[in-house]
């Protein structure tokens, strides 16, 4: 997806955008619940940067093509 920028200040974010952002918020919230739950995984900056390139690229990509 490409990011596009908002021309005017009166410019609203498209449908498509707002549900990114929504995957986004809803892989933070998985992150900082396992995170709670085991504090190690919370803590570690490559464990976080691999959670994020799973959650937010590897798994909607996945639905995509199966959808």
């Amino acid at each position: 997806m490409r990011l596009r920028l908002l021309r005017r200040w009166r410019d609203v974010p498209r449908r498509s955008d707002l549900r990114v952002f929504g995957g986004y918020c809803l892989c933070a919230a998985v992150y900082i619940a396992i995170g709670v739950a085991v504090t190690d995984f919370l803590l570690s900056f490559w464990v976080g940067v691999a959670y994020l390139l799973v959650a937010a690229w590897v798994v909607p990509t996945v639905v995509r093509r199966l959808g």
